[in-house]
């Protein structure tokens, strides 16, 4: 047990401890949401943490997605991966730089027992939660994450093994993403998570 560890005895009984150390966690997307999520997720405590995303860190993305200027150009999932690292170097981050599609969707999923989906195509989002549905995973979405200063219409919608976040209106084919909203969003999605891990047997 390092020190990361040993902090986070200061927040969480033993038992959401080892429910946080055994619980995987799958991320689909590692841009605003999904790198702000991560960043989160690894901070309370989640131990097994697959990213998956097919982009490189662009300068356009540093003004709300988790990454600094010297990793511009780096894949996403490998600068990502080192930042968590750095936060706590006892996570396990499995890193793919693949594109998502119905030909790998499935056994990523299986693998995995929550599914947070972070990603920009309206296609993609709905094939996540398809599949998720399929294989009774625990999914958590986003829909509605752009713009600035309505943070206040920001909601959570649940039904049985999801939930979306998201103010389920503007999106960024009509209006820019900006830091404060989409890390709100991305707060609430990995607040999410740590409810249904809280909640897992």
């Amino acid at each position: 047990m390092n020190l990361f560890d040993m902090m986070l005895k200061n927040y969480f009984d033993e038992k959401m401890l080892e429910k946080l150390s055994k619980v995987k966690i799958l991320i689909i997307g590692c841009g605003g949401l999904g790198s702000n999520i991560a960043v989160m997720l690894v901070r309370s405590g989640i131990k097994n943490l697959t990213i998956v995303d097919f982009d490189k860190v662009d300068i356009l993305n540093l003004n709300r997605q988790n990454y600094f200027f010297y990793q511009v150009g780096e894949e996403k999932v490998s600068a990502l991966k080192d930042i968590l690292s750095k936060i706590n170097p006892s996570v396990n981050v499995k890193a793919k730089n693949v594109k998502i599609d119905e030909s790998n969707l499935d056994e990523l999923i299986l693998q995995h027992d929550i599914i947070v989906e972070a990603v920009d195509n309206e296609l993609t989002k709905t094939l996540i939660f398809r599949k998720a549905h399929e294989h009774s995973k625990k999914v958590v979405l986003a829909s509605g994450v752009a713009g600035f200063g309505d943070c206040e219409n920001i909601k959570i919608k649940r039904g049985k093994g999801f939930a979306i976040i998201g103010d389920f209106v503007t999106s960024i084919n009509e209006k820019k993403p900006f830091a404060p909203k989409v890390i709100a969003v991305a707060a609430m999605q990995a607040d999410e998570v740590l409810r249904i891990v809280s909640e897992l047997e």
